[in-house]
């Protein structure tokens, strides 16, 4: 990998649209993963339909390194097959009904390829894309040289499908390891990136000194107006996970959230 910084790096992608000051982002949660199963294209289409601007998808890497977007690290609970995603070529994973587990009327349902998933909100929404990191008990059962272990590898995979999509809608790439958003960041110099915490945001300061963040994705039991304010001084927007309660969404608004995620982004209709 290059050692060049960002300002030799070829330039990615500039998004053609954003939040805006004042503008809430409105991201659909795996897409419209109350509507339909989760990280399907089905799912993407509805939250399209019902007018979120972003879709937040997760990435896996399968055996022969194609970005495949599942939240697991294995594939049983929304597939019907058994097995590590990073165990599957992609034209087996391709194989695996990914619908019928949510409702009948979703069999035959594929697990979507990235740019599969670019291609799908091209021009109509934007992705938040999340890179996982497999558990310790996942990486020490890999296999050496196994991809699906290294987030710099997922990173890079990203990076090419944006590229060889040119997908030039909002892109924000998240993560909660560190090491991933490092990895995002050295291969795609000027994506936007996401910090996501679960339980504090302890080491928010030290990964925006050193990737340059875009935003914070807390999870919703960590709102509190000194978290917003902190947020802000930093330069960051901040979207919370997961709302699923309109009264919710309305008392994250007045603390000066900037985006929601929601599993069902109907609920930002009833916004107003």
């Amino acid at each position: 990998m290059s050692r060049a910084g960002p300002s030799a790096a070829r330039p990615f992608p500039v998004a053609r649209r954003d939040s805006g000051p004042g503008r809430l982002l409105r991201i659909a949660h795996r897409g419209a993963s109350a509507r339909a199963p989760e990280n399907t294209l089905a799912a993407f289409r509805e939250a399209i339909r019902l007018g979120a601007d972003l879709i937040e998808c997760d990435v896996h890497l399968s055996a022969d390194h194609v970005p495949v977007i599942i939240h697991d690290e294995t594939v049983e609970r929304t597939t019907s097959g058994r097995g590590a995603v990073a165990s599957f070529a992609c034209s087996r994973l391709r194989r695996l009904d990914a619908g019928a587990w949510f409702s009948s009327r979703f069999r035959g349902e594929r697990i979507p390829t990235l740019e599969e998933a670019l291609e799908c909100a091209r021009g109509r929404c934007g992705l938040n894309i999340e890179i996982k990191e497999p558990s310790g008990r996942r990486r020490r059962a890999a296999p050496a040289g196994r991809a699906a272990a290294d987030p710099a590898s997922v990173a890079l995979a990203v990076s090419r499908a944006l590229k060889r999509t040119g997908f030039r809608d909002l892109v924000i790439v998240s993560s909660f390891s560190p090491r991933a958003l490092h990895a995002a960041r050295a291969s795609m110099p000027h994506v936007r990136l996401g910090f996501l915490a679960s339980r504090s945001l302890r080491g928010l300061r030290a990964a925006h000194r050193r990737v340059g963040l875009y935003a914070v994705h807390p999870h919703v039991r960590l709102a509190a107006l000194r978290r917003v304010r902190l947020a802000h001084r930093l330069g960051l927007r901040i979207c919370f996970w997961t709302v699923n309660d309109v009264r919710l969404m309305r008392r994250l608004l007045a603390l000066g959230c900037d985006g929601l995620m929601t599993d069902d982004p109907a609920l930002f209709q009833e916004l107003g």
